[in-house]
């Protein structure tokens, strides 16, 4: 069952990694990412992890394409974003880290709800989940420091661009 518990987390965790390697241009404190995200996802999957009775018959799989709906949102939002205050960036980046944690979260709280419903909702499956979700954003992050990446990050409307087409990858499940 611990395999079986870890592939799913790295499944719902891989569009973590293209959202840590994408906001890890819009913020310099990179621990505040991971930290931020995973604490979202946990707090997410605890919540689903303890309401299975409420939430069984309201989330489906379309549920989670929503979280594709919020990152386009952000990167539009960052696309059209034009503010050269670095107080009222940070305020945003820190908005921009809880918003796109509850985005990738989405899908993390819908697998931890069918594994609830499977019989398997113990406490160390949220942590397994936010954890995933923390190596994840930590190899984006680490992935966007590489010097070819860093090349890219200078063009500024490319970090928005990757949460629009992941935001996009994702809503599209929602049609598949």
């Amino acid at each position: 069952m611990m395999y079986f518990l870890l592939i799913t987390a790295l499944t719902v965790s891989i569009d973590s990694l293209v959202c840590g390697f994408s906001l890890a241009y819009s913020t310099k404190k990179k621990p505040l990412i991971t930290l931020g995200i995973a604490l979202t996802v946990f707090v997410m999957c605890l919540v689903t992890n303890y309401m299975t009775a409420f939430f069984a018959d309201k989330i489906d799989e379309r549920t989670a394409s929503l979280g594709g709906l919020i990152l386009m949102c952000v990167g539009i939002y960052n696309l059209l974003k034009k503010n050269d205050d670095t107080t009222t960036c940070e305020k945003f980046a820190f908005k921009q880290i809880l918003i796109s944690g509850f985005a990738v979260g989405l899908d993390g709280a819908l697998a931890n709800l069918s594994l609830s419903l499977m019989g398997v909702n113990q406490f160390y499956v949220p942590v397994i989940i936010a954890l995933m979700h923390a190596l994840m954003i930590t190899l984006g992050i680490w992935l966007a420091s590489t010097p070819l990446a860093k090349k890219f990050g200078k063009i500024e409307f490319v970090p928005p661009i990757i949460l629009i087409l992941l935001g996009a990858y994702k809503l599209l499940g929602l049609f598949i």
